[in-house]
């Protein structure tokens, strides 16, 4: 998205309400909000400006160039695929269809095995090792997200904003972020991106990048 931003594409950004939690726990949030800053077209949609998302009209109406939904969870894989459209992504991507505007989807469960990272998280037993007399994560959290369980800390990644105060003040390196992590996709989500691959108006890729040169293809032939 920085990257089409910085090319002078008007992007308005639509975003559920899990997606902005979890935006919030890898300190990005303040990053879409700069793509998408509040003036006309560079609109920054969540749950909060109501459930029919009137501003997804526009696709409808072809007022947009193209969708894309990247990365698009399981979740709204799942609903995609069974016309289900209750959150600003896929009530966007319903419109995108019913108007004949073209809709790029990155899938995060594409493959059978990926890496994925974790946000910020206490390895306990690095933080047992080192009992503190005062705590300094503690004190630096601006949001109260780090907290003491049973003596040691805990992040409440519900309050956290990656604002990673917490990673920088543990003199013992017990906060750890974005530690890789392997995971595997159900059977049911791999069967899910295969369906989604076949609805007509529906482009679907592997990585992120490979949007760029969809994006360019598409409107230098316009």
């Amino acid at each position: 998205m920085e990257e089409l931003a910085s090319r002078d594409f008007e992007i308005t950004i639509f975003i559920s309400q899990a997606g902005l939690e979890v935006a919030r726990m890898y300190g990005l949030e303040k990053r879409l909000r700069s793509i998408a800053d509040g003036s006309y077209y560079r609109e920054f949609v969540t749950p909060s400006d109501g459930a029919s998302c009137s501003k997804a009209g526009r696709l409808l109406m072809r007022m947009y160039q193209a969708l894309i939904a990247s990365p698009a969870s399981a979740n709204t894989v799942a609903k995609v695929v069974r016309g289900i459209a209750d959150t600003p992504p896929t009530i966007a991507i319903a419109q995108a269809l019913k108007g004949g505007v073209r809709v790029f989807m990155v899938p995060t469960d594409g493959e059978t095995e990926y890496e994925t990272e974790t946000p910020h998280m206490v390895d306990r037993l690095v933080c047992e090792a080192h009992t503190c007399k005062e705590c300094e994560p503690l004190t630096s959290c601006p949001t109260g997200a780090f907290e003491l369980v049973e003596g040691m800390g805990h992040i409440d990644l519900s309050k956290c904003i990656g604002c990673s105060s917490c990673l920088r003040s543990c003199p013992f390196g017990a906060i750890k972020f974005r530690v890789k992590v392997k995971a595997r996709s159900s059977p049911i989500d791999l069967e899910n991106v295969k369906r989604l691959s076949l609805i007509r108006g529906v482009v679907v890729l592997k990585r992120p990048k490979d949007l760029l040169q969809k994006i360019e293809e598409l409107t230098s032939s316009r």
